[in-house]
């Protein structure tokens, strides 16, 4: 069991889930309702941790290479068993999401079925793929605007374009990583087109360009004041990956660094929310 909950990634899931009460916060209406908060992480953990095992599934010949510590390539869950899980985890995802409103359904299958087309076919085109990838995590966004008021804010466009930049910098960055496993399924990422530099150089700069832009949300008048001393600890850790990938472009680097952007991301979350609590 343990093997199989670790194919869902369950800390992307919870990202997932904060990026949906980040989406409530910055809504219009505000609109808390605990049911509909219930069946959100529902949503979030269901078609996160299906598009995971998918990927997974996918990637089982890369992984070999890459990862093959990974639940399928080490042979204590089987592909078939991978396929089914993430097919029982979309229906919880997708039921759930139906539940709250005809409107979040939709949200919910553009992402899952974006997610779906990138495991299937998207990933080999590379930089476009990244990006796809990072629709998929603002997703997230949109959905907790919708589920408050139905429709998305345009104050939650701000923080969809910080974790756009941000996630897409760490798509680059994780394809340093996978350079000979990705050549088995001709997978076109920047750093096997490009080289290492360049992949380390792109997704430093696409970090870069979240920290610059992160102070918009409170210039514009979106946050409080808590907003500022929380989001500079996540742009402090962005520049600290920065500094490091451009001063070691390697493989090693890129993997630590690719990890530390989910607390770097985490973080960002959480001052997403104080500045809009508070």
């Amino acid at each position: 069991m343990a093997e199989y909950l670790r194919l869902t990634r369950p800390p992307n899931a919870f990202l997932m889930f904060v990026a949906v009460l980040v989406g409530v916060v910055f809504s219009e209406q505000r609109n808390f309702q605990t049911p509909h908060i219930l069946l959100a992480l529902l949503t979030a953990y269901g078609l996160t941790g299906s598009s995971m095992a998918l990927n997974d599934y996918f990637d089982r010949e890369v992984d070999a290479v890459n990862n093959p510590a990974r639940p399928i390539p080490s042979g204590s869950v089987s592909p078939g068993s991978a396929v089914a899980l993430s097919a029982v985890l979309a229906a919880l995802g997708l039921v759930s999401a139906a539940l709250i409103s005809p409107q979040s359904l939709m949200v919910a299958s553009a992402a899952f079925a974006a997610a779906s087309a990138y495991n299937w076919k998207l990933k080999k085109t590379g930089l476009a793929g990244n990006m796809v990838v990072s629709f998929t995590v603002v997703a997230p966004f949109l959905y907790g605007s919708v589920i408050s008021d139905g429709v998305v804010s345009g104050r939650v466009g701000v923080f969809a374009l910080l974790a756009f930049l941000a996630n897409t910098g760490r798509e680059v960055i994780k394809g340093m990583t996978d350079v000979e496993g990705d050549a088995r399924r001709n997978v076109m990422t920047v750093a096997r087109v490009r080289g290492l530099r360049a992949a380390a150089g792109l997704g430093a700069a696409l970090y870069f360009a979240a920290v610059a832009l992160s102070p918009l949300p409170y210039l514009l008048g979106i946050t409080g004041p808590l907003y500022l001393p929380a989001v500079s600890l996540a742009d402090a850790g962005f520049l600290y990956s920065c500094f490091q990938l451009l001063k070691n472009p390697d493989p090693e680097t890129a993997r630590r660094q690719k990890n530390l952007t989910l607390v770097w991301m985490l973080t960002a979350l959480v001052s997403f929310l104080l500045g809009g609590l508070f």
